[in-house]
């Protein structure tokens, strides 16, 4: 791993440490002012907080794991550790749905009455420190990791469900709408509900080996035979390493009598095409002087 991306590690993980710092301290001020006053969707933007602290710490885990160099025993790295925190941390927010939910339609069952000033002042407050959560773990990037993702999408996700605890409090405090409080919860469930479905996919995507979104087998394969020395490709393979890493393999038919030092060529030219056209640094061809495909893994031929 270059010096940069070292780097890069270490400042991700001061930053998710701060900002899970900020978090949980915050939650149990909101879990505190939420058993106070009565209202559902403050303890429902609390349990958030917390959960966010604790996917927070875990992409910190994962950030540090996922750096460790290759070994004897991890010869690809821990790079996919990024995606199980990721998947780890987008349970724990399952979880903490299941939960407000069940709360929440307790509470349109059996309306309780809520103090409405008091949810805005903890609304807004959330409002701040979400925010700087946000700004603290950083824009993003096509290849940082999904820890990282998971932790930008757990503070995003309650930096809008903390507008929509202010909305909840101004409505209680101009109003009689006790149902206000727990439908505004279920709302706040339902959006993060639909960003975490979309993560738990894009982790398990990875974890199970499935091709990257960008670039399929098939192009990779129609790449390949367009070397001139090429006339089939099959059994091609990709898969992501995590952080952004890929690697794929693949059988190449080279066209009638090759020597071994005009192979190498070959396999080096293509190397360096796969990398340059879909960013994958590490490829292992297998040179064919006829096709000898099986019935394992996909045929691919073009």
């Amino acid at each position: 791993m270059s010096e940069n991306h070292d780097h890069e590690h270490r400042h991700d993980g001061a930053r998710l440490g701060l900002a899970a710092g900020l978090n949980t301290a915050f939650a149990v001020i909101q879990i505190l002012v939420g058993l106070a006053i009565g209202s559902v969707v403050v303890l429902a933007d609390a349990a958030h907080q917390a959960v966010d602290a604790l996917g927070l710490i875990t992409a910190f885990v994962a950030v540090s794991i996922a750096r460790r160099p290759p070994s004897r025993e991890w010869s690809y790295g821990l790079g996919k550790a990024d995606a199980l925190g990721g998947l780890v941390s987008a349970l724990l927010l399952l979880g903490s749905v299941v939960w407000i939910t069940v709360e929440s339609i307790r509470r349109l069952i059996d309306p309780q009455p809520v103090e409405g000033g008091g949810v805005i002042v903890i609304g807004l407050i959330a409002i701040v420190v979400n925010g700087i959560g946000v700004v603290l773990v950083g824009h993003g990037h096509g290849d940082e990791a999904m820890s990282m993702r998971a932790a930008r999408l757990h503070l995003l996700t309650d930096l809008a469900g903390s507008f929509v605890v202010v909305i909840a409090g101004l409505l209680l405090f101009t109003t009689d709408l006790s149902w206000v409080d727990p439908a505004a919860s279920l709302l706040v469930s339902a959006a993060v509900l639909w960003s975490t479905a979309r993560l738990i996919r894009s982790t398990v995507d990875v974890l199970l080996d499935r091709a990257p979104s960008d670039v399929s087998t098939a192009q990779l394969a129609a790449m390949l035979v367009e070397h001139p020395d090429v006339d089939l490709a099959h059994h091609v393979h990709i898969r992501s390493l995590g952080g952004g890493r890929r690697t794929a393999s693949a059988h190449v038919v080279v066209h009638g009598t090759t020597t071994v030092h005009r192979s190498q060529e070959i396999i080096d030219d293509l190397a360096s095409r796969t990398d340059e056209q879909f960013g994958i640094e590490h490829v292992t061809l297998q040179v064919e002087c006829e096709h000898h495909c099986s019935d394992h893994g996909p045929n691919l031929a073009v």
